[in-house]
């Protein structure tokens, strides 16, 4: 402060105050110092604000699985990696858990969200890194697979996941309890991909498939093709 004050005095007045150059030149590094201190303690800011937005747009908040945004740019990427044949298969899942209103009802919400959270733990375990799981949104879920090989691996694993789910134990203590899942899965290879939308189809698709596993009595899983929709 020192410095600043002989230093802005010398300007104003144009009367040198002291004359020590030497301690003016340390004075100024000071000064120049903190000020670039500051500017880079305010830059972490920014780069913690920034990457605290971009966990929030591209993880649900409750599960950590991957939000719906992402999942549907991965989604993109993944058939336009089909489009240039480096992918030969991709699958889409969408499933939710059976009666999970009523397990809301019974065990309260607390324990629903634990819930969601232990099977977005297993799906985690069980599939592949090039895969991802994504929450939609309440109890829906989303798990894409790819597949380099001409082998299609997604209904082995959907399955190994449904069984994995049902046997679980959920909640703590006197009021832990089973569930399970039911599943819709699609699967497109590259003599599909002159279908429009494309993406879209397959999550309709998917969806339809889950509902059909629905109704024929839950914790399984559903399979179908694009020509289906039509």
């Amino acid at each position: 402060m020192f410095w600043m004050f002989t230093g802005v005095c010398d300007m104003l007045t144009g009367i040198q105050v002291i004359d020590l150059p030497p301690l003016t030149w340390v004075g100024s590094f000071c000064v120049t110092s903190c000020i670039a201190w500051a500017l880079v303690l305010h830059i972490d800011d920014l780069y913690e604000e920034r990457r605290l937005l971009s966990d929030r747009l591209m993880y649900d908040h409750l599960t950590q699985a991957f939000s719906r945004s992402y999942l549907e740019i991965r989604l993109t990427e993944a058939i336009n990696l089909m489009m240039r044949g480096e992918l030969q298969w991709v699958s889409v899942c969408v499933f939710d858990v059976d009666n999970f209103k009523a397990i809301n009802d019974k065990y309260g919400h607390a324990s629903g969200d634990a819930l969601l959270t232990q099977v977005t733990g297993i799906i985690k375990e069980n599939i592949r890194q090039s895969d991802c799981i994504a929450r939609l949104g309440g109890d829906e879920f989303v798990i894409l697979f790819t597949d380099t090989q001409n082998e299609n691996h997604a209904p082995v694993i959907v399955e190994r996941i449904r069984s994995y789910v049902a046997k679980a134990q959920f909640g703590e203590g006197e009021r832990r309890f089973n569930a399970s899942c039911s599943f819709g899965v699609v699967s497109v290879t590259p003599e599909q991909l002159t279908m429009k939308d494309l993406p879209n189809q397959m999550l309709s698709c998917a969806d339809e498939a889950l509902y059909s596993a629905k109704h024929k009595g839950k914790n399984l899983v559903g399979f179908a093709t694009l020509s289906d929709l039509s």
